[in-house]
């Protein structure tokens, strides 16, 4: 029974693996650069009254860089694992590459979530595959960016660890 349980998991992650090769695209701007994933990447992530997936395009992720840095800092005001060797966020958010990933909400609303990390190392994976950093202080984090509303929310910044 165990030996089953390990293939099928490993089966399960191989098929993520093929399944996220194809590559995003990439958008670039004054402050910032990622990529962005169509809805056939596999993310295991949901929104708040998630209805579906949605592209994304360069326009819309200015849009939504422009929401980022006019609201952070109101949402980042307890700045979270940002102390003691770890970046401030609010002043550092040109270092970070991101990942996003759109959504619509069950009002219509085009919501987008951005995956940051600040490691160089992962900048090849990246086009292809969800960075997901366990721990890591601020050198990792996420939040949703409601390009309809022109809101922020649920920021997350990783542990200290």
């Amino acid at each position: 029974m165990k030996r089953t349980a390990i293939f099928l998991i490993a089966i399960f992650s191989l098929s993520i693996n093929l399944y996220a090769q194809k590559e995003s695209r990439f958008c670039k701007g004054k402050g910032y650069k990622g990529y962005v994933f169509d809805t056939s990447y596999l993310v295991l992530k949901t929104i708040q009254g998630q209805q579906s997936k949605t592209y994304l395009s360069c326009d819309e992720i200015k849009v939504a860089e422009g929401i980022l840095i006019k609201e952070l800092a109101g949402l980042n005001k307890n700045k979270a694992n940002q102390s003691a060797g770890c970046p401030n966020i609010n002043d550092k958010l040109s270092k970070y590459c991101r990942q996003y990933f759109g959504f619509v909400n069950t009002k219509g609303e085009k919501v987008i979530w951005i995956n940051m990390f600040w490691n160089r190392d992962f900048k090849d994976r990246a086009k292809y595959e969800l960075i997901n950093v366990n721990d890591g202080c601020s050198y990792y984090w996420n939040v949703e960016v409601n390009i309809s509303t022109k809101t922020l929310s649920n920021l997350q910044v990783n542990g200290k660890g």
